[in-house]
């Protein structure tokens, strides 16, 4: 499996270096470059969208590990696009026990084929009344997956929606805004919503990982470019103590996205647990290393010709998604008590 998931990354790290360059991205913020539909195309040829999901789908059955993977690797190289919303949607649908169900596996089928995206509730809450929720995704999504009663989810029908566009920070991603109270279910998934909780909750931290590596690296790089009183400025005391300092946390979301990938594909009781604390300081320690990365490039940092403000807007936009961090480590603990009281080993949950 280790071997699988390396060669894996490997796939995709070389793909997006090749075509996911910082000018490219540039350029498709500017609207120069259908940077995103290309990216799509070349993900459903090497089958990224696959990489979770069980092998009776049609998938190669990595799980959250393959999961992970994938976003860690579109964070590092801003990658713009649908994936998000898409991959955790497919992921849920292989997982919930409705992928046989004749719309399900047509719709799973359409995805990995390349001819549909799928959106989700930005926050997944139960709609109120006729008050429009915001969903991640493209105006073009064929389905999203939303709130219903409890512990349930919905998946809707968008084929004849008309979403209206949000502008947001995130140049890199789409949302749309939509009332959900006239769209009939295509089929609901009992009690899905803790299974799509924690594998949401890593693919954000995963993707927040990978872009505080993204801006770190390349801030880094930068660093010993730029030179100031004839020298590089990465050789000044304070700067490299404030770049090793980011390294360490870099490292610590990355391992903390691994610890609960381990619990999720284990299924053990720290799943819910760690997904949540991943997803809450995964996405704040990237936020921070992209903040004082813009500081670390001067005043250059805050324009649109560097990279730093795009990692920011990212992550940014990654601690808003699901819940408020708050809420999120509120949840650990109340389900660190629950695995407790359940009679389960302080270190079965570590």
């Amino acid at each position: 499996m280790d071997d699988l998931l390396a060669e894996v990354r490997e796939s995709i790290t070389t793909v997006l270096d090749e075509q996911c360059s910082s000018l490219a991205v540039h350029s498709f913020i500017d609207g120069r470059d259908a940077l995103d539909t290309r990216l799509l195309q070349l993900a459903t040829e090497l089958g990224w969208l696959a990489v979770a999901l069980p092998e009776e789908q049609g998938g190669i059955g990595l799980g959250a590990a393959g999961l992970a993977i994938l976003h860690f690797e579109l964070g590092r190289a801003a990658a713009p696009g649908p994936f998000l919303a898409t991959s955790v949607v497919l992921e849920v649908l292989a997982r919930s026990g409705m992928a046989g169900e004749a719309a399900v596996a047509a719709l799973i089928a359409d995805v990995l084929g390349g001819a549909a995206t799928l959106a989700v509730a930005a926050k997944v809450e139960p709609p109120r009344g006729d008050a429009p929720a915001w969903l991640l995704g493209e105006v073009n999504a064929r389905a999203a997956l939303v709130a219903g009663e409890g512990d349930d989810l919905v998946l809707i029908d968008l084929a004849d929606a008309a979403p209206e566009p949000v502008t947001i920070w995130d140049e890199t991603r789409a949302m749309v805004s939509l009332s959900l109270s006239q769209y009939k279910p295509l089929v609901t998934l009992p009690g899905a919503r803790p299974m799509f909780e924690a594998l949401f909750a890593i693919a954000i931290a995963a993707d927040s990982a990978g872009a505080a590596r993204g801006t770190l690296d390349r801030t880094i790089s930068y660093m010993k470019e730029r030179e100031q009183f004839g020298r590089p400025i990465g050789s000044f005391q304070a700067l490299k103590h404030r770049a090793a300092d980011h390294q360490v946390n870099a490292i610590g979301a990355d391992q903390l996205v691994r610890q609960a990938v381990d619990h999720i594909d284990a299924g053990g009781p720290g799943a819910v647990l760690w997904s949540a604390m991943a997803k809450a300081n995964a996405t704040e320690a990237a936020a921070k290393i992209a903040g004082d990365c813009v500081q670390l490039h001067g005043g250059v940092g805050y324009t649109r010709e560097y990279d730093p403000h795009l990692y920011l807007k990212r992550v940014r936009l990654n601690e808003m998604l699901l819940a408020p961090n708050a809420v999120l480590r509120d949840q650990a603990e109340r389900a660190f008590g629950a695995a407790l009281r359940a009679g389960h080993d302080v270190l079965e949950i570590a």
